[in-house]
């Protein structure tokens, strides 16, 4: 996979694309995203499983991306589900002198004193936006400052290059739409600016929160990183003809921020995808399952604690129940997961294990009667995982406030949504379940009638993005007249 590392003059090659299908003709949407494949990163999934879709809604899909040769990991198996007419067109991402400058003494001064371990492991910590004001002043604070300032500036340069990019990719009366999708969320002003220049509807796509988002890397935590984002965010707002949230509360977050641009928002989650699962093995070990990562607001003690209670009450052996975690999921707080076992009592009961392949990680899932996404302190998003386990012939529980994304999304499901912290409510959905099973029920798959997928969703979505262009099209049909 080769390609010019610099945006060249005239019309733009792809570094990558797929044959349109006989006759050609079609019409065709502008994407600009970061992450799209063969992009590793998780960002890259949503239009990747979205792009069947828009195929299926009579477009073919024209994407402007970082080009790969700038990508820290690249899986060009994921090219393989792109449908037929799309296009990949690369926008280069390097970094500025300084910024060169700036690793190479950090690289440095690592070799001289390595950095401590982080208090989650080998996660980058992060802080509640709460906690920011408290903490800006002195020779920290500054850093942070700069850090921020200077993160915004480098996806800034690339948004530039994207967008002089697009503006060649760009055709007058073959492209309806500019789409944009982020985080990094400076792919809108990319896209704005390519659609106000083409005469084209944009349609901003928020797969998580920007100036709303509840944490921040503890590097860039700062004051500065929640102006720039309000500022940039803004400008995006007000551009866009449609504004796409990935959940509810995060829409109405939205729509409370910028009222004025309400009745052009949209909920649009991700939804669980159709795919063909190993068969569910249900043996005598009744297994609470996690996969994934736990994050640095992802606490399993309180699972463990309720778990004990179980056990406890109902006289069980590790041969009839257990709790079982995969994934980057082998310590929180530097703690391993495997010690807090042993602290509850609970070591014989518990297995943790480290990233599997993908195959491998649904024959897992498919061992467990109940499945597990541990909570989050924020209230706008949903975890990727939980709309994988919607396929899976289980119960789910999932550890989520009130009133929150994942709790509106399961409402009437029959998924347990509770409180992290109410163990004894947690303890009672365990053994309920157990019981269940031992009277030989065995839990459907709570997507099996379609509810939550992502075929929905897509509809959802590009349903409002056709209701644009049309009005945009009737808006120019009239001024003409």
């Amino acid at each position: 996979m080769s390609a010019p590392r610099a945006v060249s003059a005239g019309t733009p090659q792809p570094f990558f694309a797929v044959p349109s299908a006989p006759g050609g003709g079609a019409r065709r949407m502008l994407l600009i995203s970061y992450s799209f494949p063969p992009d590793h990163a998780i960002g890259a999934l949503r239009w990747q499983k979205l792009a069947p879709f828009v195929a299926a809604h009579g477009w073919e899909l024209d994407v402007v991306m970082c080009h790969p040769a700038d990508l820290e990991r690249t899986d060009p198996s994921r090219l393989d589900e792109l449908p037929l007419g799309t296009r990949l067109f690369g926008a280069p991402h390097r970094a500025s002198v300084v910024e060169r400058w700036q690793r190479s003494a950090i690289r440095a001064y690592r070799r001289v004193r390595p950095r401590a371990p982080a208090a989650n492991g080998d996660l980058a910590p992060s802080m509640h936006r709460e906690e920011i004001s408290a903490q800006t002043g002195g020779v920290v604070g500054l850093k942070r400052s700069y850090l921020a300032w200077q993160r915004y500036a480098s996806e800034g340069r690339w948004a530039r290059l994207a967008a002089e990019l697009g503006h060649r990719v760009v055709q007058p009366g073959v492209h309806d739409v500019v789409v944009t999708s982020g985080p990094p969320h400076m792919a809108h002003l990319a896209g704005a600016d390519v659609a106000a220049r083409a005469g084209l509807p944009l349609v901003i796509d928020m797969r998580d929160p920007w100036s709303l988002r509840h944490r921040l890397a503890a590097d860039v935590a700062s004051p500065v990183a929640l102006r720039l984002a309000d500022r940039y965010e803004r400008q995006a707002v007000s551009a866009a003809d449609l504004v796409v949230l990935n959940t509810e509360p995060l829409r109405r977050g939205m729509a409370e921020k910028y009222p004025e641009a309400a009745a052009r928002m949209i909920t649009a989650m991700n939804g669980a995808d159709a795919e063909e699962l190993p068969s569910s093995r249900f043996g005598h070990r009744f297994t609470l399952a996690f996969a994934g990562t736990i994050y640095v607001d992802r606490d399993p003690r309180p699972l463990l604690r309720a778990a004990r209670q179980v056990v406890h009450e109902l006289g069980l052996t590790p041969a009839d129940f257990g709790v079982d975690f995969i994934g980057n999921a082998e310590s929180y707080g530097g703690v391993p997961v495997d010690r807090m076992a042993a602290e509850e009592g609970l070591a014989e009961y518990v297995t943790v294990g480290g990233p599997r392949p993908r195959r491998e990680a649904l024959e897992f899932l498919t061992g467990a009667q109940m499945l597990v996404s541990l909570p989050q302190d924020g209230t706008m998003q949903i975890p990727a995982k939980i709309f994988e386990y919607l396929n899976f012939p289980a119960w789910l529980l999932v550890f989520a406030e009130p009133g929150s994304a994942p709790d509106l999304l399961l409402r009437g499901s029959g998924a347990d949504v509770l409180p992290l912290g109410d163990e004894e409510r947690t303890a009672a959905a365990i053994r309920e379940r157990y019981l269940q099973y031992r009277r030989g029920e065995r839990p459907p798959a709570l997507n099996a009638g379609g509810r939550f997928s992502r075929a929905t969703q897509a509809r959802v979505l590009l349903d409002a993005i056709e209701g644009v262009v049309k009005k945009r099209a009737g808006v120019d049909s009239g001024a003409r007249l």
